[in-house]
């Protein structure tokens, strides 16, 4: 008895995550540089603005204001009207993570897209 209900607990973990795989469709990353001043990346520099790359390697840039106390709330909805974007689109967040300090803060949100 122990052995068919091992076997059809394992047959319907089996279909569980079958489905679960046939349903995910790539990460979406997605890059906030909030700063109030440019950032050295390399030889240039980069200004307050979101960077967007799909799973199908396209990009998207979306213009952030400079960090001051006067943009934080106006740069903070734009944050969240994108993140609100990409779950319209089918994408699920699943990370995100800060560094920084106050007034020059990097995040990363990682998406998974459902189908």
């Amino acid at each position: 008895m122990k052995k068919i209900t091992l076997l059809l607990l394992m047959v319907c973990a089996s279909l569980f995550f079958n489905k679960t795989m046939a349903q995910t469709g790539g990460y979406a990353t997605m890059r906030v540089f909030d700063c109030n001043r440019a950032i050295g990346m390399g030889t240039g520099y980069i200004a307050a603005k979101i960077f967007i790359v799909y799973e199908n390697s396209q990009t998207e840039e979306i213009a952030l204001l400079p960090y001051t106390e006067k943009n934080e709330v106006e740069n903070l909805k734009t944050i969240n009207a994108t993140i609100n974007k990409l779950k319209d689109k089918g994408y699920f967040l699943i990370t995100q993570y800060t560094t920084g300090d106050q007034g020059n803060l990097i995040s990363d949100y990682t998406f998974l897209k459902q189908k």
